[in-house]
């Protein structure tokens, strides 16, 4: 291909997928297959500026403007960094600033790069007045209403100056993971990534389903704050004013530093609650970065080293159905084991049988599958050259795998469900989801139990549960009367939880665990909730419109509501923790757990705290009011000393209580 058609074709290729990313949320390539292509353009433009065109994708950094919301020109321009997936061209940039620099040796502060969406916050007196995505660089979206949802961004700081802050708002993967759960129980399409996710999120038009979704902020900039001078101590700046900061580095002197930090988080990035793709790297004084300068799109004192996606190709074994307990039958992609990013994998998800058509894959194919953004692996393609001769293309089942009923579809889905409400697969995983431990956490019942008793016709629901008998559970294969009676005990204790976990428990349509824990502190009872109309329950922190009808549906159904009656005849607490009952201990208190307990869990602990009146924390800051320390406390306790807060042992603990709790 000649050199002027290839370049046309570059930029058709790049607006293309612009278009899908910034104006529909999707991503049609990965992110290094859009690199390779952005930086192969902007190589051929410089060899050749005879074929040079003002409407380049080059000419401009990546727009997110959308027509719903208000446009605000950035102070100062939010301009795109320069990256690289290579160490060679990470050394380069930092000769090259050698050189731009005159000799004068920099520091470097190395920043862990999340994949998310940049923010720009204004404070005026202290008080956040604005908040604006960053756009095409220099006008960006006024999204000020929705980012007051985000309950890590300081509404107002102690410092009451006049200050920018830029960072990035995230989603973390257990709140993805929760959010496409719902979505596909409800039939509904769920999200690609995570950085996606969040972009969507901020465009909503209501501020509470943006608050449902829990996104995180995390700050890597101030600007126009007196006083500073250099990068670190504008970090510091910010954490003092209760903002949470990306993590970074002490200051860093040379390659053999910066690589190391490189090197570092490449291997533990795995562990991350939340998605990066990359390490940014700044040159620390500010006086450096006014000599280094800027080119027409971007600073020359920065740069993005990213870390390749992590592939695998291995072999589709099969293709199973798996029946969830709305009725949502999911395929799941059945693999040949592969080590990918620090697992051994053997399944992958497919999230639905339209997905399967557009990959176009077969059972019996080399199949590509990738863990970036994503939480669990996904199939991303196949391999042409190895699919075996004999294979055929994939049909979706038609009767369920679980009852044998006959599969539909509502209008609007691309979920197929079994309508049958006895079906077995349906019921065992909504007692699941009751037992889990982020509901009614009864421990003791597990999967193969509860399978056995639904075989056995000993449970049809939940409240049945609490009939089980002692000499049922010993008929049970290799159940002997001590394991029946732990079993038993697991029940029962199960009997004085919170109301939130029952709510949770009760496997209510896009209400999560958070969500329950909000509506039950607004009820003195459940029965409440069987009267509160769509728009009372809106009018509730975090609960949006869909949410709010989907519990309405829920509660105004009279099976549900003999179910709850049969529940509150076994014993099973139904009384709601309001705001402001609780017996006061820790009322109103903001706490920070760390290190490891004697006589409790974390979640005991947190447990003990919430049905007091109190908040957990995971960050210290100005705002704590005790530290919670155990054994191998780590760096909270160094930041509860600096800030003076007090710190309470468990022994001091237990005292407060008034009861030692067991694990």
């Amino acid at each position: 291909m000649e050199i002027k058609s290839r370049i046309e074709e570059l930029r058709r290729q790049i607006r293309q997928f612009d278009t899908a990313y910034y104006a529909h949320g999707q991503s049609l390539v990965s992110d290094k297959e859009y690199d390779d292509l952005y930086h192969e353009l902007v190589n051929l433009e410089k060899a050749h500026p005879e074929y040079d065109a003002v409407d380049s994708p080059t000419r401009r950094v990546g727009n997110d403007l959308t027509k719903e919301f208000a446009k605000i020109e950035h102070g100062i321009p939010m301009m795109s960094i320069d990256n690289t997936y290579s160490e060679d061209e990470l050394s380069d940039w930092i000769v090259r600033l050698d050189k731009l620099l005159e000799g004068k040796r920099p520091s470097y502060i190395a920043e862990l790069k999340v994949d998310g969406i940049a923010l720009s916050l204004v404070y005026e007196n202290g008080n956040l007045v604005r908040a604006v995505t960053r756009g095409n660089g220099v006008i960006g979206d006024d999204v000020t209403a929705n980012v007051r949802t985000i309950r890590s961004i300081p509404l107002s700081v102690p410092s009451q100056s006049s200050f920018e802050v830029r960072g990035e708002a995230f989603m973390a993967f257990n709140t993805f993971q929760e959010l496409n759960e719902r979505l596909t129980e409800s039939g509904l399409k769920p999200m690609q990534n995570p950085r996606n996710t969040t972009a969507g999120t901020l465009k909503l038009q209501d501020p509470r389903e943006v608050a449902s979704r829990n996104l995180s902020f995390s700050a890597y900039a101030i600007l126009d704050r007196f006083g500073i001078d250099t990068h670190s101590d504008g970090l510091t700046a910010l954490q003092k004013d209760d903002f949470p900061v990306v993590i970074h580095s002490e200051a860093l002197h040379n390659r053999e530093e910066i690589i190391d930090f490189v090197h570092h988080w490449g291997e533990k990035r795995h562990s991350l609650p939340f998605p990066i793709d990359g390490i940014v790297i700044k040159v620390n004084e500010f006086s450096h970065r006014e000599t280094a300068g800027n080119t027409a799109k971007s600073p020359r004192w920065v740069i993005a080293y990213k870390y390749q996606p992590e592939q695998a190709i291995t072999r589709l074994e099969s293709i199973d159905a798996n029946v969830g307990r709305t009725g949502v039958v999911t395929p799941i992609a059945r693999l040949s084991p592969v080590y990918l990013a620090g697992t051994t994998i053997r399944s992958a998800t497919l999230h639905n049988y339209d997905e399967i058509e557009r990959l176009g894959i077969r059972i019996g194919d080399y199949v590509q599958i990738e863990k970036g953004g994503e939480i669990i692996p996904k199939v991303i393609g196949y391999i042409p050259e190895k699919r075996p001769v004999n294979s055929v293309p994939y049909t979706p089942p038609m009767q369920c795998p679980s009852c044998g009923s006959t599969l539909e579809r509502l209008d609007g889905e691309v979920a197929l469900r079994c309508f049958n409400n006895a079906c077995p697969a349906q019921l065992s995983a909504s007692l699941q989801h009751f037992v889990s431990r982020s509901a009614m956490d009864i421990r003791k019942v597990g999967p193969a139990l509860i399978d056995h008793c639904i075989g056995a016709g000993l449970i049809r629901d939940a409240a049945d549960l609490y009939g089980l008998s002692i000499e049922q559970l010993v008929k049970i294969e290799r159940m002997a009367e001590k394991s029946a009676q732990n079993v038993l005990d697991s029940i029962n204790q199960s009997k004085s939880n919170t109301l939130d976990k029952l709510i949770h428990g009760l496997g209510i349509r896009m209400i999560g665990a958070q969500s329950a824990k909000i509506l039950a502190q607004h009820v003195n009872d459940i029965c409440d909730l069987f009267f509160m109309s769509v728009d009372d329950l809106c009018k509730i922190e975090s609960i949006g419109p869909t949410m709010a009808q989907s519990i309405r549906y829920f509660f105004d159904r009279q099976e549900n509501r003999i179910l709850i009656d049969r529940l509150r005849q076994a014993g099973v607490n139904m009384s709601g923790t309001p705001k402001g009952t609780a017996d006061g201990i820790f009322s109103n208190k903001t706490i920070v757990l760390t290190g490891t307990l004697s006589h409790f869990t974390r979640e005991a602990a947190a447990k003990e705290i919430e049905s007091r009146g109190g908040k957990i924390s995971s960050s210290v800051s100005k705002k704590t009011d005790y530290v919670l320390a155990g054994a191998d406390p780590g760096s909270k306790i160094d930041k509860a000393l600096a800030l003076n807060i007090k710190i309470i042992d468990e022994q001091q603990f237990t005292t407060m209580l008034g009861t030692i709790s067991g694990v």
